[in-house]
């Protein structure tokens, strides 16, 4: 169970204002105080194996670098122009996390399940895990809300939990 994972990326907001408001009724404008930051954004990797454990996330900034003196986060933070995910931040991913869970090492074959997100179907992604011995299996375009257990169990929870925190 330790060998099969799901990961999938999620975005976060940095400022996430509250989907609703109390006001005395017949009100017709309510304020809701932002810091102003509504659009900035930052994607995180999460990915959690069948038996519960959580892998490190990687977190996507929406910056063309990272400073140099940010280097020591470079194991959990790229820094991409558009903070997407990319094919490249994939393979890091994959050689980062992927590479170092927990019991990589053991000779039992790994199984990665990932959505059909074009970054992760890429003939490089493929042949990294091929070469990692680790069976991928791509959830079909459609089907995401049903087979992706990562949204469900994983990534609302998360950014419900964030948002308190916030």
């Amino acid at each position: 169970m330790g060998q099969m994972a799901n990961a999938d990326e999620t975005t976060i907001y940095l400022d996430m204002p509250p989907n609703y408001m109390l006001e005395k009724k017949g009100v017709k404008e309510v304020l809701l105080k932002t810091t102003g930051c509504e659009k900035l954004r930052l994607t995180v990797m999460l990915a959690a194996t069948a038996d519960g454990r959580k892998l490190l996330p990687l977190l996507i900034l929406k910056r063309k670098n990272l400073p140099k003196s940010e280097a020591f986060l470079k194991d959990v933070i790229g820094a991409k122009e558009k903070g997407w995910m990319t094919e490249e931040l994939m393979l890091e991913w994959l050689k980062i996390v992927w590479g170092r869970r927990p019991r990589a090492f053991l000779n039992q074959p790994p199984m990665l399940v990932l959505d059909a997100f074009k970054g992760h179907l890429t003939d490089s992604v493929k042949n990294q895990l091929s070469k990692m011995k680790t069976e991928r299996v791509v959830i079909p375009g459609g089907m995401t809300l049903v087979l992706q257990p990562m949204d469900v169990s994983i990534n609302k929870p998360f950014k419900d939990r964030l948002k308190q925190q916030i």
